[in-house]
């Protein structure tokens, strides 16, 4: 141990007596390592924030849609569809609502605003994960009796009118070319992510009203129909037996044989497409950046080469009193050694630093791996000894007398 701290106190005093030249030779480990850490941390708070986004909002759902209106025989489903659906299903369905979201215009005293309207029967309350908070859903009974009533989300409101106290507050808004008015029955939670990342997953932070497909169907001039619905699944583990299920009824219903008439998308599959794509990204752009820590390990082992040749004379002089090859052999490899770790721990501290500011930009977390912070230094320590041994081999095998007479 003692012969091993003599080797790195002599490392750091080279390294010391050439500053300039180390930190330069650092500087390829330091961006390498940093790169890598940043990837992995922002890539995987990233890739987090997306599958708690979709599981959020789509967990335990399924989109149905007519894709082949030939094959099908129909271009839309009608109240006898989703009523067939329900009633042969309800041991594995919570329910059914529609997918019918429309652009519309609102006024309140704060303003003109642009927004989209979602139209729903009473079980869309179940759509989204996030909570109503203040108020209520609107019912069966006002979903039936087109109820001119709606749900705010809580940036909605804030918007509308600067606070989300507004439960039974009214305001205009114009659907379809159609002006009408209608009352906040409730306010929904807003998603908890937010930011680039919401805005890339398209959870971002419009302006929405939830309201019945009734009112907007009777009042709007929209028919009473849609081109697909949402299956809310009771238990998320059986999500794929319940949609090929409820596949099955619809097609019996209307004779249907070809299995490509009607589509259905099973939102599991969508958390999946973007955790493998991310995957992939990360694992690409962290193939780059270790051809970074590549290059950087060889500017260690030119400079190494280069510090063998600066002190051949050094080299020859400590043979010539005993110094032992395995000496010299031993006090390069610790140089490079020294050199790769310092870089190291500088690039793990930068790319955490990097990954914070990426994710505060995206408005995530950062993942921070304490295993992968760990392999940083291990592999930052083993690129040292690889690119080391060559130039202190080097260095070992001089012969004294020759390295005495170099000038």
């Amino acid at each position: 141990m003692a012969r091993l701290m003599e080797y790195i106190r002599v490392a750091w005093r080279n390294l010391k007596s050439n500053k300039g030249r180390s930190l330069l030779t650092m500087l390829g480990i330091i961006i390498g390592i940093s790169s890598v850490i940043m990837i992995i941390s922002a890539g995987g708070g990233a890739k987090s924030t997306i599958n708690d986004s979709l599981d959020s909002m789509f967990s335990g759902m399924v989109y149905f849609e007519i894709k082949d209106v030939s094959a099908a025989g129909f271009d839309m489903f009608t109240e006898d569809d989703v009523q067939l659906v329900m009633d042969h299903t309800d041991d594995i369905v919570k329910g059914s609502t529609y997918n019918f979201t429309v652009p519309c215009t609102v006024r309140t005293i704060r303003g003109k605003f642009d927004a989209t309207a979602d139209g729903e029967n009473s079980i869309g309350e179940f759509v989204s994960t996030n909570p109503i908070i203040k108020g209520r859903y609107f019912t069966q009974s006002e979903y039936e009796s087109s109820a001119n009533v709606c749900v705010l989300s809580e940036n909605t409101a804030k918007k509308m009118f600067g606070t989300t106290d507004v439960i039974g507050k009214n305001f205009s808004a114009t659907i379809n070319n159609t002006d009408t008015e209608l009352t906040v029955v409730g306010i929904r939670k807003d998603p908890k992510s937010a930011g680039a990342m919401s805005a890339l997953i398209g959870d971002d932070s419009s302006m929405k009203l939830e309201l019945p497909f009734s009112y907007i169907s009777r009042n709007c001039g929209y028919g009473d129909y849609y081109s697909g619905y949402l299956l809310i699944i009771a238990d998320k583990d059986h999500t794929y037996d319940a949609a090929k299920r409820v596949k099955k009824l619809i097609e019996q219903k209307h004779g249907i044989t070809d299995s490509k008439a009607i589509v259905t998308q099973n939102w599991t599959d969508y958390a999946e497409q973007y955790d493998s794509i991310f995957s992939t990204v990360t694992l690409l752009v962290s193939v780059v950046a270790g051809i970074a820590l590549l290059v950087g390990g060889i500017g260690v082992m030119n400079i190494m080469l280069v510090s063998v040749t600066e002190r051949t004379r050094e080299i020859g002089i400590r043979k010539s009193l005993g110094a032992r090859t395995k000496a010299i052999l031993m006090q390069f490899i610790a140089e490079a050694s020294l050199i790769t770790l310092i870089g190291g721990v500088i690039g793990i501290i930068f790319g955490l630093l990097l990954a914070s500011l990426i994710c505060v930009a995206l408005g995530t977390k950062p993942a921070i791996s304490v295993g992968s912070v760990f392999i940083a230094t291990i592999f930052s320590c083993g690129i040292g000894l690889f690119f080391g041994i060559y130039p202190a081999k080097k260095a070992a095998k001089l012969n004294p007398i020759e390295a005495l007479r170099h000038e």
